[in-house]
């Protein structure tokens, strides 16, 4: 199947709508971070010292349970050990290994 000018039409169509999409849903973010009285911009740090004892142990649990998911989610992403056993067929007769 050969690329096409009509094919590349229509991904600058679907890049047009994504940009359209994107700048709208950028517009709702600072409307809702002026509605909060947050900065524009995010990703501050966080200021444990602002922060009330009962907001500070919240913020210290979400964070627990956000490292122990990232380590349980890297844990999955490891390959397994190997095993420490011979090759498998090594030792049948008559098989020959490619």
């Amino acid at each position: 199947m050969a690329y096409s000018e009509q094919d590349m039409k229509k991904q600058f169509e679907a890049f047009a709508a994504i940009k359209e999409e994107f700048s709208r849903l950028e517009a709702q973010e600072k409307a809702l971070r002026k509605q909060a009285g947050l900065p524009e911009q995010g990703g501050e740090k966080l200021d444990m010292s602002k922060l009330s004892p009962e907001e500070r142990s919240f913020v210290e649990k979400a964070q627990a349970e956000a490292k122990r998911a990232g380590e349980a989610r890297a844990a999955q992403s490891r390959p397994a050990a190997a095993s420490s056993g011979s090759l498998p067929g090594a030792g049948r007769r008559g098989v020959v290994r490619l």
